[in-house]
């Protein structure tokens, strides 16, 4: 019964925060009013600390629940559109160099050098760059930024989710606009018009939803055993290049977008299901476990660094991105908010356009306009920042730290 209230207390909790961004109309996006939300009960005492493993929403199933929810954004989207989504990498790649370049430049006139090494890859990206910049701080001797490195990773969501909701609304605003008054003005994307290809095993998905699950959960897994497969194979070839290995959740993306293709699932095989609720209430309680890491005094013991790298960091992704927009024919608030996907990664990247699509769209056929012109590049611009571009950054500060 116990288990069964705190599983009870945890949906509320997102509840609140999706009746809060419902009232706002995405101006306060469901997963920032969470994390407060959590943060408070956390520090508050009020929420034990392990009470999303506790009911059950922790690791491994949030692994599952991420890797079958990203085969099904791979499989909405087709190899000639991710082929188009080259502007996405060049735009991510350009706001992580701003926001490198500020924090060298600017950030070490604020706070001293070693901070600024520290602290810079857990910006750029994810848990990975967080770990690595931990554990280096240890090895020479920086004990106190290595808890630098855990806050940035925990916190930098907290400026990430409202900007990017932001840039989302002003974007999903023009789409409509520009779809209203004038459809030729948006730039063709390369899987419209495209006819719908019925799957290989359209029989058996249309008479039972486990199958169409078991079928995603399969590409998944072929996903994961093929990144399992890439690392052996570079550890044996070239030890060096192992860190280099594709994560799991980048193949399941790519296997989703192959197995559409070859008909192996059909388009966006979940919503068939009705599961894809349950897994964004998974994946979401899942982010918040990770708030429950950092304590007041983590916080106060490195709040100084933690607000000059975060809004110098910040200011240079903005800046960076916003210019490269004119380079590569893409609105300003589109590039921002695929650059500032470095701050927090998948799920929140998906959970961000799918609120801001939902609140701007009057009907179904908005929703699904303005998800096919956003949520592809906005899951590029994740994957590059946070799973690719973020380690190789990480790697190259190891070695600046000395």
């Amino acid at each position: 019964m116990f288990s069964f209230g705190s599983f009870c207390v945890v949906i509320a909790l997102l509840a609140l925060g999706d009746l809060t961004s419902a009232k706002t109309k995405g101006i306060l996006p469901s997963v920032f009013v969470i994390s407060i939300l959590f943060l408070v009960g956390y520090w508050s005492g009020l929420l034990p600390s392990d009470i999303v493993t506790k009911v059950g929403l922790g690791s491994p199933l949030a692994y599952f629940a991420m890797s079958i929810m990203v085969v099904q954004m791979g499989s909405m989207i087709s190899l000639r559109r991710l082929a188009s989504e080259w502007r996405s990498v060049a735009i991510a790649v350009t706001g992580l160099a701003g926001m490198v370049a500020f924090l060298l430049i600017f950030g070490k006139m604020i706070i001293d050098w070693e901070t600024v090494v520290v602290a810079t890859p857990p910006l750029t990206g994810g848990v990975v760059a967080a770990q690595m910049m931990t554990q280096a701080a240890v090895e020479r001797g920086f004990s106190n930024l290595a808890v630098l490195a855990t806050v940035i990773y925990i916190f930098q969501g907290f400026v990430g989710y409202p900007l990017t909701a932001w840039c989302l609304r002003i974007e999903g605003r023009r789409l409509l606009d520009m779809r209203q008054a004038d459809p030729q003005m948006l730039r063709a994307l390369p899987d419209e018009g495209a006819v719908e290809v019925r799957p290989f095993f359209a029989t058996l998905q249309r008479t039972t939803s486990f199958t169409r699950i078991a079928l995603i959960s399969l590409v998944a897994l072929a996903a994961h055993l093929a990144s399992i497969a890439m690392k052996a194979f570079l550890a044996y070839a070239a030890p060096s290049l192992v860190t280099y290995t594709l994560p799991p959740l980048v193949l399941c993306f790519l296997f989703g977008c192959l197995a559409a293709k070859y008909r192996i699932t059909d388009r966006r095989p979940l919503a068939r299901t009705s599961s894809v609720g349950f897994l964004i209430i998974v994946v979401t309680a899942h982010i918040m476990e990770f708030l429950s890491g950092a304590t007041p005094e983590m916080v106060l013991s490195s709040f100084s660094a933690l607000v000059v790298t975060i809004g110098v960091g910040t200011a240079g992704l903005v800046c960076f991105s916003a210019a490269a927009s004119k380079f590569f024919d893409t609105s300003i608030p589109m590039a921002v908010a695929l650059s500032l996907t470095a701050l927090f990664g998948f799920p929140p990247n998906f959970l961000l356009a799918d609120e801001a699509a939902r609140h701007l769209s009057a009907n179904a056929d908005e929703y699904h306009f303005l998800m096919q012109r956003t949520l592809p590049q906005m899951l590029v611009g994740g994957f590059v920042t946070v799973m690719i571009a973020s380690v190789l950054i990480a790697e190259l500060f190891v070695k600046i730290l000395g």
